[in-house]
């Protein structure tokens, strides 16, 4: 060993976490005008080579903006958290995002609290991928308000609205089961 070096149980420990949301089901992921559409989506307008074509589809695409949102708040309040390699599937502006898959990246681990029960009322939340399961699902469900660059289609440009974006057509337990999470790498200090 190098001259001054020594294992520590305060050593970060990473651990990588594989998210994937489905959101094929419109009965849980409406697409019609409310609310409660818009999915999940990383991408706002500005991310496509032509806009939404409606207001509506635009006011969707906000709202899926805001539970991508919604998502990172919560799980980067549990501990110290990055958050890469997102993928998503959506055709264009006007389509609404089917899939959406991304990484978490936890420094810390050991910070987040495992105990309790999920939203689903049943499941007891015995491990940290459980715990992000859940956290992500109640993010999800979060009913938002926020002034919002939406875009225009009589412009062409974007404006700023305020967009509503309440929880899905789905209940807590469909939400929850939309979501997985899979420990895919952690790193372990040896003594």
């Amino acid at each position: 060993m190098p001259s001054g070096f020594q294992n520590d149980t305060n050593q970060l420990q990473a651990e990588m976490y594989r998210v994937v949301i489905t959101m094929t089901n419109t009965t849980y992921y409406p697409t019609t005008d409310g609310d409660d559409n818009g999915g999940i989506t990383p991408n706002s307008w500005d991310s496509f080579a032509a806009g939404p074509s409606t207001a509506v589809l635009a006011r969707a695409r906000a709202r899926g903006n805001m539970r991508f949102r919604n998502i990172v708040n919560q799980v980067t309040g549990l501990t110290d958290m990055q958050v890469r390699d997102v993928t998503i599937t959506e055709a264009d502006a006007d389509a609404q995002a089917t899939s959406l898959a991304f990484t978490l990246a936890i420094e810390r681990p050991a910070f987040i609290n495992v105990t309790g029960t999920a939203i689903d009322g049943s499941t007891a939340l015995t491990t940290r991928a459980l715990v992000l399961k859940n956290e992500i699902a109640k993010a999800i469900r979060l009913s938002t308000t926020s002034t919002m660059r939406s875009f225009d289609p009589t412009t062409d440009s974007g404006t700023q609205v305020s967009i509503t974006a309440t929880h899905t057509g789905a209940t807590a337990t469909q939400t929850y089961g939309t979501v997985a999470v899979t420990l895919i790498d952690e790193s372990t200090l040896f003594d």
